[in-house]
């Protein structure tokens, strides 16, 4: 008990203590106790609801600002995505539950593979059927930067070609035709 009260004064200490830190405790010396500095203080102690209204406005847009520019600050470092779609149609008398494909970058003028990407996409697909699959991909980084690329209409860089690879049916068997 008598390490509790010890305790408990020692508290009661370090609170006076941290009082005690603005002088005189003089309300004027207080942070943010300036006319004008608050605009939320002076609508209070106007008792204007106009004014109370217009620091609720210009603090939501300063807010929202704030907000907007640290969402486009994390966009901007996100890397670059494309969504590859395919969509399958199961002609198979039992349910699918995984369909396993790939998304192929192909160069639009030479025909060259740029990059193949293996997706599996968990996807529960009833017999007669049809879903429509899609994936975000990481959009490769280019080594060749093409001038004919960046015309006014901006032609597409790349052609994305999607082929199923195989299913996985619900009772556990695969198979690999299309």
């Amino acid at each position: 008990m008598k390490k509790l009260t010890l305790i408990f004064a020692l508290l009661l200490a370090a609170a006076a203590a941290a009082h005690a830190q603005v002088p005189n405790n003089n309300p004027a010396q207080l942070p943010n106790n300036n006319p004008g500095t608050d605009p939320f203080r002076d609508a209070r102690l106007s008792r204007d609801p106009a004014k109370s209204e217009e620091a609720l406005i210009s603090a939501s847009r300063a807010s929202n600002a704030r907000a907007e520019s640290e969402a486009d600050a994390v966009r901007r470092n996100l890397p670059a995505t494309f969504n590859a779609e395919v969509e399958v149609t199961n002609s198979a008398a039992k349910t699918i539950k995984s369909v396993a494909w790939t998304a192929t970058l192909l160069d639009s003028e030479t025909g060259a593979v740029i990059r193949s990407y293996d997706v599996t996409t968990n996807a529960r697909i009833a017999p007669g059927k049809t879903k429509k699959l899609s994936k975000f991909l990481r959009t490769p980084r280019a080594n060749v930067v093409k001038v004919s690329s960046r015309a006014a209409r901006r032609p597409p860089v790349a052609d994305l070609k999607v082929k199923v690879i195989g299913v996985t049916y619900e009772d556990g068997s695969t198979s690999t035709t299309p």
